[in-house]
């Protein structure tokens, strides 16, 4: 019998420039800049300098996002983002299609997962390919919010998506909805974190090199004082036999 060992798959986009990648964030966040503090022959050694926003990159969402009375990012449990998640595949479906209770069912089926078993939930729409261009903003899935509210009730505490967002933009996709441009409704399924404390993580990638349809899954945020969300590097932990 051959021993197990762990393999790491990274599950995090690498953080740009704006300037170099404008396909990587919705264009309401901050553009990240990333520049060149120190040199070797100026300084001695190299040294980058940051400005992003906490939304920038493979993220995630605190409930602070949506709710005044929410969690800050650095509140949050950190085992909110560590144990045996789920991988449910939603890639076969068309672009900007809702994802219903059951589709999650089909899919968790197929399978073969108990989604009771996870806090941890992962859907791989394999939107990820599109990273950079910019069809990444325009074909994506609609999880909807009572989709996201029965995997609350499952015992769902964060969701994960390789995808720019959990969800269309109201505001853009709805024209008769008649919401202002700042009504935080634009976003339905993000308004669940005025009801339950849930987090989300957006910008992944990788899912679809996950074998099987479980794994250990560890994603830290960065310990952001006050922050609505934070860049975080995501992996997934797989044993495999050598």
């Amino acid at each position: 019998m051959g021993k197990q060992k762990e393999r790491l798959i990274d599950l995090s986009h690498t953080l740009t420039s704006y300037g170099e990648n404008p396909y990587q964030q919705l264009g309401e966040n901050a553009r990240s800049m990333i520049g060149t503090f120190a040199t070797y022959e100026a300084n001695g050694f190299y040294e980058c300098a940051l400005y992003i926003g906490d939304h920038a990159g493979t993220h995630m969402d605190a409930t602070k996002h949506f709710n005044p009375d929410g969690l800050y990012t650095d509140e949050i449990p950190l085992e909110a983002f560590y144990g045996e998640a789920c991988v449910l595949d939603l890639s076969h479906m068309e672009a900007n299609a809702d994802v219903t209770i059951e589709d999650i069912q089909r899919s968790a089926e197929k399978a073969q997962v108990n989604l009771e078993d996870f806090h941890i939930v992962l859907l791989k729409t394999e939107r990820d390919k599109l990273y950079g261009t910019p069809e990444y903003f325009r074909d994506l899935l609609n999880i909807l919010p009572e989709t996201i509210e029965w995997l609350i009730n499952k015992g769902m505490i964060t969701l994960g998506v390789d995808m720019v967002t959990i969800e269309l933009d109201r505001y853009i996709h709805d024209p008769d909805s008649g919401l202002a441009p700042n009504a935080p409704e634009r976003y339905p399924a993000h308004c669940l974190m005025k009801k339950y404390e849930w987090y989300m993580i957006e910008n992944m990638t990788g899912l679809s090199e996950i074998p099987g349809s479980t794994c250990k899954f560890a994603g830290f945020p960065i310990k952001i004082g006050k922050g609505s969300g934070a860049p975080m590097r995501a992996v997934a932990i797989v044993e495999e036999k050598d």
